[in-house]
């Protein structure tokens, strides 16, 4: 199988615009943002494949106009997607990263709302003329900081009036250097999805659904304590830190909560983050708030829950998509940002990048 077949799916001018007032809200919690889709190129490299809508027309080439439009974007997550995933539902449901429940530990699904909007996702259909495995070519996949118009956000006075507030720490030669390297790093809390619907014409299960962070060098955890209110320092309840996401028990003697251990109160107010480094994960505590003990908690049973995603060594052998000869196979395709990855910062609202996809035949050979 020649492995340099591919088919190119490639946004090559998506530029996303997030222009969003930071001053008292946090990343998770931005809802006011627009997505400006500026030039769409898909095509195929080989005439091995071939791509549709829903409309089933295959084509070697699809425009701007075949794509779903997404005026709303914001950072979404793929906690609890084991509930849709065992459903087998038919497209992806992201949750929204705020909290409608009360206590210590909001670790139940319930617990968060369905995202409805915040992120691109779209049903495709790949087709063959031999038995394969489609994959994302990972040279050719990825996102990108669009960096000269994150250069030009620090032209906008407004713009670096609210840094100046946010940042006051910071001289104004630091602050644009690291207002800068934070709407770069926008790129790194992006995934890409893939959810594979099952084949109508056979009784194979290959639904299946695979996320691809192409920026991945550490895990990500769906879960921990969270400054939800921007306002410096971590969420309590009853002066413990509240555990926020995807968290459960180990033992199946004890519950999630039985499993948390927390540490005396704080006999005086920390002061570990400069104003330069909060984020919504890094913050500081009250006096008489009672810390969250990681270490002590693991050992006592308690588990946060990582994202079950591949980086770009894995996803040419691992993200496999089946599709058998000349019968179409139904995909949905999603884009998002993670809002659990640590690089998820306050910024992310004012940054623009790209984003080119590509899909290619796997260096694997099809067993099915």
């Amino acid at each position: 199988m020649d492995n340099k077949k591919t088919l190119t799916l490639a946004i090559a001018g998506l530029s996303l615009l997030l222009a969003a007032s930071i001053t008292s809200t946090v990343a998770w919690y931005t809802g006011s943002t627009y997505l400006a889709i500026t030039d769409i190129n898909i095509h195929l490299k080989d005439p091995n494949l071939e791509i549709a809508t829903e409309n089933l027309v295959f084509k070697n080439q699809l425009d701007g106009y075949d794509l779903n439009e997404v005026n709303d974007f914001t950072a979404v997550t793929t906690a609890f997607s084991y509930e849709w995933l065992d459903r087998k539902e038919e497209t992806p449901i992201f949750k929204n990263g705020f909290a409608n429940g009360v206590g210590y530990v909001l670790n139940k699904p319930s617990d968060y709302s369905k995202a409805t909007f915040g992120y691109f996702s779209q049903t495709f259909y790949l087709k063959c003329d031999i038995d394969a495995y489609i994959t994302f070519d990972k040279e050719n996949t990825k996102f990108i900081p669009d960096v000269e118009s994150n250069e030009r956000m620090l032209e906008n006075e407004g713009f670096m009036n609210d840094m100046r507030n946010r940042y006051s720490d910071l001289n104004e030669s630091d602050l644009k250097i690291k207002v800068l390297k934070n709407l770069n790093n926008v790129v790194n809390s992006m995934r890409f999805s893939i959810l594979i619907l099952d084949d109508e014409y056979d009784e194979y299960d290959d639904y299946k659904y695979f996320i691809y962070d192409p920026n991945k060098t550490v895990e990500t955890y769906l879960g921990g304590i969270l400054d939800t209110t921007d306002s410096g320092y971590y969420s309590t309840y009853n002066n413990k830190e509240v555990l926020y996401g995807e968290i459960i028990s180990s033992d199946p003697n004890k519950t999630a909560q039985e499993c948390v251990v927390y540490d005396n109160p704080l006999l005086a107010e920390t002061n570990l983050y400069k104003k330069s480094e909060m984020t919504c994960f890094n913050a500081n505590n009250f006096a008489g708030d009672m810390k969250f003990n990681k270490e002590l908690s693991i050992a006592n049973g308690l588990v946060i829950k990582t994202e079950d995603s591949f980086g770009p060594n894995e996803v040419e052998t691992q993200l496999l998509i089946p599709v058998n000869a000349h019968r179409p196979r139904k995909i949905v395709l999603s884009f998002y940002q993670e809002g659990w990855d640590l690089d998820n910062t306050n910024l992310i609202v004012y940054s623009h990048f790209l984003t080119n996809m590509q899909f290619m035949i796997a260096p694997v050979a099809p067993r099915f």
